[in-house]
């Protein structure tokens, strides 16, 4: 058997949190530029705790309206404050709840512009050394930020996605074209299977990447996967993988 970690996006407002939680291993938990207050935070934070499911921090822009899905173009100062601010939300109820913080992933229009812009990469490197340099940091494979960690030893997952399909370039389809999301689990479980077994993930089109990834994202707000968890965990072990 082999061993994968399962991330799900929580504390986002969906009814589905328990039910998710018992499928997991880690989760990243929204903690207020997207969606979230310290009720919702504290609330995913004790469901972590009472699953043994690792929490992280899931810091966005600050967008409830557009749910943090659309880039603002913010100074190097705010996008410290920002962070910082919903960090420090995330951190304290932590804290009272009795959970250690085991990693951060940006959400959002913030986890690309980290992963692929010069400026936002640089100011998410320095921001992680100055306040959280031992903290894992989730990050796509291949992208500039993981090229930043690794010069600048920031410790870090690569991470992929069950929930989405990749282009040629193996990068995520946008979420804005009509193919973006996988909504069988049987479709869900081999592209996990294939990227834990092969290192690979085969494209939209049918082209085959090498995609090395530590930790494999479902998406909280997908109820086509959410509300099949179960038959996908069993169908993943059909195929050799656990999650842990």
């Amino acid at each position: 058997m082999k061993s994968i970690d399962i991330n799900c996006d929580l504390g986002e407002g969906m009814a589905t949190d328990k039910h998710i939680m018992s499928f997991i291993s880690s989760c990243n938990i929204a903690c207020g530029g997207h969606y979230g207050d310290e009720k919702s935070v504290r609330t995913a934070l004790q469901l972590a705790l009472s699953h043994g499911v690792k929490a992280g921090a899931h810091p966005s822009f600050e967008d409830k309206e557009n749910f943090g899905r659309v880039f603002m173009d913010v100074s190097r100062s705010r996008f410290r404050e920002s962070v910082t601010q919903q960090m420090h939300l995330f951190t304290q109820t932590a804290q009272q709840v009795g959970v250690e913080l085991h990693h951060i992933k940006m959400h959002g229009a913030l986890y690309h512009a980290t992963a692929y812009r010069e400026d936002f990469s640089d100011w998410l490197v320095e921001w992680m050394k100055d306040f959280y340099s031992e903290t894992v940091l989730y990050v796509p494979p291949g992208s500039l930020l993981e090229k930043k960690c690794v010069k600048n030893k920031i410790p870090y997952m690569r991470e992929a996605f069950a929930d989405r399909y990749y282009d040629t370039q193996g990068k995520l389809v946008a979420r804005s074209m009509p193919n973006a999301l996988i909504t069988d689990y049987k479709v869900a479980a081999q592209q996990i299977a294939v990227l834990v077994k092969e290192q690979k993930v085969t494209s939209i089109e049918g082209v085959s990447n090498r995609l090395e990834a530590d930790t494999i994202c479902l998406h909280g707000d997908n109820l086509g996967l959410t509300t099949s968890l179960e038959y996908l965990v069993k169908e993943l072990k059909t195929k050799g993988i656990i999650i842990a």
